[in-house]
């Protein structure tokens, strides 16, 4: 029997696992000769699917990593300070969780994330031509760090604006609210999803179509000591992972029926749509994606100065997916020829 517990989709949130800078020399061999490792668990994102996947389908133990599962019921800022001996950490949640550790020494960096392509238009004010025009502007969000706050960043950037230095970003709570702020010239831009640009269009608001928007869902974190002492275990525990996303996307019945077994029976539909959600964001690889992890590093600047001097190539180590992306390997894993 499995020693997870069952999951409330109410209770989705973050996952947590962390290489641990207290870890001796070398990780424990398991008694089958595998590198043992000890993953924990904090609510339910895509990665925590994946992992899962990986686990119960043993795609871990072919490349030699038996995972031992630790549950961990907190958020992803407390759960970094609590994750000592804990080996891996795949979470999401504020980005000063990642930030202000590093800003205060700690040895941690990203190996991967997911990233979900928001489909978002700009709304603004009838004065405004082009989102370049937001330059000395208001632009409003749901809150500093929201999906909505990373959305503007990103789309700020793209039309060469800098969000920390050419535009006050302001919480005004939920899209409707900011919809109505345009509309009495409080603010002079937001981000509004697909539906509600449609819909504020009806109400004479101008929205400004922009491409898809990525936006991070999940990080894979370790820390640079470890990747030192023993970076073929990341690469194998790499691989088991991308072994779990092809899994996951492409044999769907063996992948639901996995993840069902964590949720009541009641919630069976509601678990087959985050399903369809999670695979279609996944992609071979947990990549790195440069502008969202650039959005990440303006939030923190913003809510914490202290986190003003680091960028976005200061948090990753990107070459175990890069090792990845070129490999046999992965071409192998595919039968039929994917974008990469």
């Amino acid at each position: 029997m499995s020693k997870r517990k069952s999951f409330n989709l109410r209770a989705l949130g973050f996952v947590v696992v962390f290489w641990s800078v207290t870890t001796l020399a070398g990780l424990a061999f398991a008694a089958d000769g595998a590198k043992k490792i000890r993953l924990a668990y904090a609510g339910w994102e895509l990665g925590t699917a994946v992992a899962y996947v990986g686990v119960d389908a043993g795609l871990f133990k072919k490349y030699d990593i038996e995972v031992e599962e630790i549950p961990i019921r907190d958020n992803m800022s407390a759960g970094i300070q609590a994750l000592l001996g804990v080996d891996l950490l795949i979470g999401s949640g504020s980005p000063l969780a990642i930030l202000q550790p590093m800003a205060n020494g700690a040895d941690i960096t990203v190996i991967g994330s997911h990233v979900r392509l928001d489909h978002y238009g700009m709304g603004v004010a009838s004065s405004i031509g082009s989102v370049k025009d937001l330059k000395g502007k208001k632009v409003a969000v749901s809150a500093l760090g929201s999906r909505s706050d990373l959305i503007a960043r990103v789309i700020l950037r793209r039309a060469g604006l800098d969000p920390v230095r050419d535009v006050e970003i302001v919480a005004a709570g939920l899209a409707p609210a900011r919809a109505l702020a345009i509309s009495k010239n409080l603010v002079q831009g937001a981000p509004l999803s697909e539906e509600l640009a449609a819909e504020a269009k009806k109400l004479g608001i101008k929205t400004l179509e922009v491409k898809a928007v990525p936006v991070v869902t999940d990080l894979l974190v370790t820390t640079r000591s470890f990747i030192k002492k023993d970076e073929e275990t990341i690469r194998r525990f790499m691989k088991g992972y991308a072994a779990a996303i092809n899994h996951l996307v492409t044999r769907r019945e063996e992948s639901l029926a996995i993840i069902k077994k964590y949720f009541p029976d009641t919630q069976a539909g509601s678990v087959q749509a985050m399903y369809d959600s999670f695979s279609s964001q996944l992609r071979p690889l947990p990549e790195l994606n440069s502008e969202s992890l650039q959005a990440l590093v303006d939030v923190g600047a913003v809510v914490d100065k202290r986190t003003g001097s680091i960028k976005p190539n200061d948090v990753i180590e990107p070459r175990f997916l890069e090792e990845l992306k070129n490999s046999k390997f992965l071409k192998d894993l595919y039968v039929e020829k994917v974008s990469l």
